[in-house]
C-alpha cells in the first residue's frame, strides 16, 4: 500500500511511499516511488527505493535481476538500500551496504554492465565484450552515482566476470582475473517436468559451461569469493610468485614454516595450526586441527595437506582420535593425485591415484550405485576438493574434520569395543581410447563384518571434442560387495543423472543388481537378479535390492513429454518383466494422453504364465463461458489379462460413458497343470548327488595301496574312508528337506525331526521324507547315537517345497523357507588313552652299525661347549601338576594375545591341555634333561 504526496518546487515533487512484498525478502520492506519533473508538469525520470532489513540482499542478486550471469559475490556485497532509477533511456540499479557498493547498468545499444567495489577490490561483469568507448559511456551515466570504479583497460571489458587488480598489468596498469564460481551441484528444476510431473535434472549447460574441464586443482589463473573478499590463485602467472596462492583455516592458526621436525604444541578443541613448504618445483600447504569426540575418545586431530608438483596435483587427509584410558587410539589417512594431462599411451592413460587406510576405524560405503559418484574418495580422484582442498587451494581442516567425521551418517567412525577393525583403499581414475573416463576403488574393511568392495564411475559423451553439440552421454556408478562372514554377494549398477541420448532433455534413468546369500546367512540359498526393479505387485523383501527403473523422461518442446520405462526380475520363485510408455501432450486449456505398459509373471515347471496389459487415449479440455468453466474428458482405454496354461483371458473396455468385461479361453485352473512324480524328478539333482555323504576333519588324504600297486583317491571311488584315530566327523546333505532323519538301517525313533513335506508343482502337501544314516566298520553296525550330532539347514526354494497357487507372488520374506533340515553332521567320540606305550615292534629298535674305520660324525676329542644339560627329578610330576593349572593357562592367554597383537599368525590354538597332561605320564620314558637358563 502506498501513499502519495506532491511538493511543490521539489525535483521530485510526486512520490509514493509506504511498504510493499517483494521477492528479496521475507517481510514487507518500505519502499518509495518519486518522479523527477523538468519544472513544470513533464516527467522525464523514475526513482523507486527500497530498504531491506538485515544481513541485506545479496549484491548478486542486483545483476541477474537484469539477465546477468553473476557468480556469488563476497558477503562484503550485501545492500541495506537499493534505489532503481531510469534517465535519459539509462536504466541503473543502485545498492548500498555497510562495508560496499553495487550497481547495475543497462543503456540500450551500449549494453549491460555490473561493477561492485568494497574496500580494496572491485569486480565489473558483462554479458559480451564492452569497447573502451561503450564501458566509459557507461560510467559517464553514472557518474553522480558516488561509486568509486577503476579506469577502462585498455582493449575493453571483454564478456565475463572480473576482478580487476590495480598495477599488476602490463606497464603497471591494471590486470583482469576471471573470477570462477564455486563448482554447482545439479539439482531439479521444478519449471521442467517429465510426463508424470517428476521435475528433470537441470541441464549440464546450466550448471558448467561446455569445454571446461576439471582435473585436479586449478592451474589457470583466477579469483573465487570467499566470505571476506577474494582469493587470486596464480600459479606462476601472476607477478610471478607461487607463494600467491592461498591457504586459509578455521580457528586460532600459528603459521610455521617447515624445516626439518616441527613440533605443533599441545591442539585443543576449535584451534590449527598451518603449515608451507616452497620451494620448486614442489611446494606443500597443510595444517592441523582438533575438535572433541565422543566418548571413548577425547580429541580429534586432523590434518589436510595440499601437494603441487607441476606435474600432479592433489590433496590428503588424515586424523587420529586420542582415546581415554579405557580405550586404543584410532587413526586414518587417504589421500589422492591428478595429473592434467594424464599418464601413458592414449589407449590407456592414468589420471589419478589414491589410496588410504584406517585402523581400530571404520568406512562407510555408499547404500548404493546410486550414491558411488558422491563418495568423497571416488570424487577425490578428480577432484581433491571432496577430501580438503577447495577451488581455490585453500582448506579448512576443522571443516574437513566435520564433513569426514561428522554428521548423522559420518564416512568414517573409530571403532568402538574391543575390535581392531582395519580398512584399506585404493583406486585410480584412467581413461581409455580418449573415450571411456572412468574412476574405480577397491575396499577392504575388517572388523565383525568382513567386506570386500568395488566401487567405480564409468562414463562417455559423443562427441566428446569440447564446443560439439552432445548427442550422447552416459554415466553409470557400480558397486560389487562380498561380505564372506555375513554371506552376501553383490553385483549393482546405475546410471547417473548425466545420462541422457540424443538430446539433454532426454534423460536416461535405471539399474541393474544382482545379490546371493549363502553360509550362515538366515536367506542362503535365496537370490534376486533383476533389471529396473520388480513386478508393480510384488512385495518386495527387505533383503533384495532397491533398483530404480530402467527408462528415460524426454522433453520434447515443453509442450510434449515422453517416457518409458522396463524391468525384469528373476527369484527363485518367479520371474517377472514388463514395461511402460507414456506419452501426454499439454498446451493452455488443452491436454491429451497415451499410456500403454504390460506386466507379466511367469513361473516353471509347471509352466504358468500371468500377463497383463493396458493401453489408454484421453483427450482433455477446458472452455470457460461466462464466468463458469467447463472441463471435458474423452478417454478409451483397452485392458487384456491372459493366464495359462489352460489359456483363458479376458478383455476390458473402457469408455468415458461406459465400461464392460469380455471372458474367453477356460477359466483359472491351477491344478490343471501340476506335475506328476516322474515329471518333478527332473528337477532334482541327478542320483548321486541328490542325496550324498561328506567326509570332514580326520579324513586320511594318504591311503595305503591296493595289492596292485595302486593308491585310490579318498572319495567317489566306492571304497572304504581311511580316518585318523584321534577323531573323524562327516555330514550328510540332501536335495530334498527331510521330515525324518534316522541313525539306523530301520526301525528306531528319529534322532532329528524337520517339517512336513510340500511339494509347488506337484499342488501336494502335508507329505514326509525320511533320511536314514548308518556307519559299518568290519562288517559291524556302528551305534551312531554314541556320536555327536549336530543338525544340518538350509533355506530351499519356495518355488519347489512351498505352498500356494501359481498366480499369487510369495509374500516378503517368502522367497525361501529357512532352517529346513536336510542332513546331520556326526563326530565321532574322542580317544580312548591308556597308561602304557602300547606294542613295539623290533624294527623300532633296530640300528646300522657304523664300522671301526668308519668316518665318525663327530671329533671323539672335542670338548663340550655351553652349559651341561642336567636330568633333575620330578619334571614329569611337574607337567602334570602344572601344565592346566589356572596361573599357566593365564599365562599363556596373555602370550597368545600379545603375539596376535604383533601380527604373529598362530593358526588354530588349543587352549585345553588336558589331554596333555592324561598322556604325560606315558609319553616320556624318562625326565627330561634341563638347561639352565
Amino acid at each position: 500500500m502506498l501513499r502519495a504526496v506532491w511538493r511543490e518546487g521539489d525535483e521530485e515533487a510526486l512520490s509514493f511511499t509506504g511498504a510493499a512484498r517483494t521477492a528479496l525478502a521475507d517481510v514487507e520492506v518500505p519502499v518509495r516511488v518519486a518522479f523527477e519533473l523538468d519544472g513544470g508538469q513533464v516527467v522525464t525520470g523514475a526513482r523507486l527505493a527500497v530498504e531491506f532489513p538485515a544481513p541485506g540482499v545479496a549484491g548478486e542478486l542486483l545483476g541477474r535481476g537484469m539477465g546477468l550471469e553473476v557468480p556469488c559475490l563476497p558477503q562484503a556485497a550485501a545492500v541495506h538500500h537499493l534505489v532503481l532509477r531510469q534517465r535519459e533511456g539509462v536504466t541503473a540499479v543502485i545498492g548500498r551496504g555497510e562495508h560496499g557498493r553495487v550497481m547495475s547498468l543497462a543503456c540500450p545499444g551500449t549494453g549491460r554492465m555490473l561493477a561492485a567495489s568494497s574496500g580494496a577490490w572491485h569486480t565489473l561483469c558483462t554479458d559480451e565484450d564492452l569497447t573502451a568507448e561503450q564501458f566509459t559511456s557507461l560510467l559517464n551515466a553514472a557518474d553522480d552515482l558516488e561509486l568509486e570504479l577503476p579506469a577502462p583497460p585498455d582493449g575493453g571489458l571483454p564478456a565475463g566476470t572480473w576482478l580487476v587488480v590495480p598495477g599488476a598489468g602490463p606497464g603497471g596498469g591494471p590486470a583482469l582475473v576471471p573470477v570462477r564460481p564455486e563448482r554447482a551441484r545439479r539439482g531439479a528444476d521444478p519449471s521442467r517436468r517429465d510426463g508424470l510431473g517428476r521435475p528433470l535434472p537441470v541441464p549440464r549447460a546450466a550448471v558448467e559451461p561446455a569445454g571446461v574441464r576439471r582435473v585436479g586443482i586449478r592451474r589457470v589463473t583466477h579469483a573465487l569469493a570467499t566470505a571476506d573478499g577474494f582469493v587470486v590463485l596464480a600459479p606462476g602467472a601472476l607477478a610471478g610468485r607461487r607463494s600467491t596462492a592461498g591457504f586459509s583455516f578455521g580457528g586460532l592458526a600459528d603459521e610455521v614454516t617447515l624445516r626439518g621436525f616441527i613440533d605443533f604444541g599441545n591442539l585443543a578443541d576449535g584451534k590449527s595450526k598451518a603449515v608451507t613448504y616452497d620451494k620448486p618445483p614442489l611446494f606443500i600447504s597443510g595444517g592441523l586441527a582438533a575438535r572433541k569426540a565422543a566418548p571413548p575418545y577425547t580429541l580429534a586431530v586432523g590434518g589436510v595437506l595440499l601437494v603441487d608438483t607441476g606435474t600432479l596435483t592433489g590433496s590428503a587427509i588424515a586424523a587420529a582420535y586420542a582415546p581415554s584410558q579405557s580405550a586404543r587410539p584410532s587413526f586414518f589417512a587417504f589421500g589422492a593425485l591428478t595429473a592434467d594431462k594424464g599418464i601413458g599411451p592414449p589407449p590407456f592413460q592414468v589420471r589419478g591415484i589414491a589410496g588410504g587406510m584406517g585402523w581400530r576405524s571404520n568406512l562407510r560405503l555408499p547404500d548404493g550405485p546410486q550414491d558411488v559418484p558422491e563418495f568423497p574418495f571416488i570424487q577425490a580422484l578428480d577432484d581433491p576438493r571432496s577430501i580438503g582442498a577447495k577451488p581455490d587451494g585453500t582448506a579448512d581442516p576443522l571443516q574437513v574434520l566435520d564433513t569426514l567425521i561428522g554428521g548423522e551418517r559420518p564416512w568414517i567412525t573409530p571403532a568402538r569395543g574391543s575390535d581392531d577393525p582395519l580398512w584399506i583403499a585404493a583406486g585410480m581414475a584412467f581413461t581409455i581410447a580418449e573415450r571411456l573416463d572412468g574412476r574405480a576403488m577397491l575396499a577392504l574393511q575388517t572388523g565383525a563384518d568382513l567386506t570386500f568392495a568395488l566401487l567405480g564411475v564409468a562414463g562417455m559423451s559423443f562427441p566428446k571434442e569440447p564446443g560439439k553439440r552432445r548427442y550422447a552421454g552416459i554415466e553409470i556408478g557400480l558397486e560389487a560387495l562380498l561380505k564372506p562372514k555375513a554371506g552376501e554377494l553383490s553385483l549393482s549398477a546405475a546410471l547417473t543423472a548425466n545420462s541422457f541420448v540424443l538430446d539433454p532433455n532426454c534423460r536416461l534413468r535405471g539399474g541393474v543388481a544382482f545379490k546371493t546369500w549363502f553360509g550362515s546367512n538366515p536367506n542362503k540359498g535365496d537370490f534376486v537378479v533383476t533389471v529396473g526393479g520388480y513386478h508393480p505387485n510384488y512385495r518386495r523383501p527387505d533383503h533384495y535390492p532397491v533398483v530404480p527403473r530402467l527408462g528415460f523422461d524426454w522433453d520434447l518442446s515443453g509442450a510434449v513429454t515422453v517416457s518409458g520405462e522396463a524391468y525384469l526380475a528373476l527369484t527363485p520363485a518367479a520371474v517377472m518383466a514388463g514395461g511402460m510408455l507414456d506419452v501426454r501432450f499439454h498446451s493452455g486449456a488443452l491436454r491429451a494422453w497415451l499410456t500403454a505398459s504390460v506386466d507379466a509373471l511367469i513361473q516353471w515347471r509347471p509352466f504358468y504364465f500371468d500377463v497383463g496389459m493396458r493401453v489408454s487415449v484421453g483427450v482433455q479440455a477446458s472452455i470457460k463461458i461466462w464466468f463458469i468453466r467447463i472441463t471435458i474428458t474423452v478417454e478409451v482405454g483397452v485392458s487384456l489379462s491372459l493366464w495359462g496354461p489352460p489359456t483363458g483371458g479376458k478383455a476390458k473396455i473402457h469408455l468415458w460413458f461406459i465400461s464392460f468385461t469380455i471372458g474367453f479361453g477356460k477359466d483359472r485352473d491351477l491344478d490343471s497343470n501340476a506335475l506328476a512324480w516322474s515329471d518333478f524328478r527332473t528337477m532334482l539333482p541327478p542320483p548321486d548327488t541328490a542325496v550324498r555323504v561328506l567326509p570332514g576333519a580326520g579324513l586320511l588324504a594318504d591311503r595305503p595301496q591296493a595289492a596292485d600297486g595302486q593308491s585310490h583317491s579318498s572319495s567317489g571311488d566306492g571304497q572304504a574312508w581311511q580316518v585318523s584315530t584321534a577323531g573323524f566327523t562327516f555330514s550328510t546333505d540332501s536335495a530334498v528337506p527331510v521330515s525324518e532323519l534316522y541313525l539306523t538301517p530301520s526301525g528306531g525313533s528319529p534322532a532329528e525331526t524337520g517339517g512336513t513335506l510340500n511339494i509347488r508343482p506337484m499342488r501336494r502337501t502335508d507329505l514326509s521324507s525320511t533320511q536314514r544314516v548308518s556307519l559299518v566298520r568290519e562288517s559291524q553296525q556302528v551305534n551312531l547315537a554314541a556320536w555327536a550330532r549336530t543338525r544340518s539347514t538350509a533355506a530351499v526354494p519356495q518355488a519347489l517345497w512351498g505352498t500356494g497357487q501359481g498366480d499369487t507372488l510369495p509374500a516378503p520374506g517368502q522367497q525361501v523357507i529357512p532352517a529346513q533340515l536336510t542332513g546331520v553332521t556326526l563326530t565321532s567320540p574322542g580317544p580312548d588313552y591308556g597308561n602304557d606305550t602300547g606294542y613295539i615292534t623290533e624294527e623300532a629298535f633296530a640300528f646300522d652299525p657304523i664300522a671301526p674305520d668308519g668316518t665318525q660324525p663327530l671329533d671323539p676329542a672335542a670338548q663340550p661347549v655351553g652349559p651341561a644339560p642336567l636330568r633333575p627329578r620330578g619334571v614329569i610330576a611337574t607337567i602334570v601338576r602344572s601344565v592346566v593349572a589356572p596361573e599357566q593357562t593365564a599365562r599363556r592367554a596373555e602370550l597368545v594375545q600379545a603375539l596376535a597383537g604383533l601380527g604373529v599368525d598362530l593358526g588354530p590354538v588349543d587352549a585345553d591341555l588336558s589331554a596333555h597332561k592324561t598322556a604325560a605320564e606315558t609319553a616320556f620314558t624318562a625326565d627330561p634333561m634341563l638347561i639352565p637358563a
